[in-house]
């Protein structure tokens, strides 16, 4: 089979780290990066694995591969990059708003505001009506 990489959609505890002899520090630093640390090749790898493993549309190629290189590293398109891939001005505008030390918080689409509101209405109302029913058990 080779040294292809492969994309498995399952959790899988201990895959690439056995708990029981991994630092905590080690395991911290993948859960909070499991990209990090991979080279361009392996990071390319597991791209094209999860592509064909998922079906994704080739479309969306770039795009996947622009997201996996900004999650293993955010500064990953700040100088040119040997392999082409570059942000559109767009990307770069997202990119500054969504980061805290620039971007404000606040400025958000309003329909993400009104789903906030709705699902804390939902949770509300079955807030209270797992309050009815542990009421009427009580009760009866």
């Amino acid at each position: 089979m080779g040294n292809k990489a492969t994309y498995e959609p399952k959790v899988s505890t201990g895959r690439y780290l056995d708990p029981e002899t991994a630092s905590i520090d080690v395991i911290d630093r993948q859960l909070v990066n499991p990209f990090g640390g991979k080279s361009h090749k392996e990071m390319n790898d597991l791209i094209d694995a999860f592509m064909e493993t998922t079906k994704i549309d080739e479309i969306y190629s770039e795009h996947i591969r622009k997201g996996a290189f900004l999650a293993q590293d955010s500064e990953a398109f700040q100088d040119l990059r040997e392999d082409g891939l570059q942000l559109k001005q767009e990307e770069r505008a997202a990119l500054v708003l969504e980061d805290p030390r620039t971007g404000n918080k606040w400025n958000q689409p309003w329909i993400l505001y009104a789903l906030v509101g709705c699902c804390s209405l939902g949770a509300a109302v079955q807030g209270w009506d797992e309050v009815r029913r542990i009421a009427l058990s009580l009760v009866s």
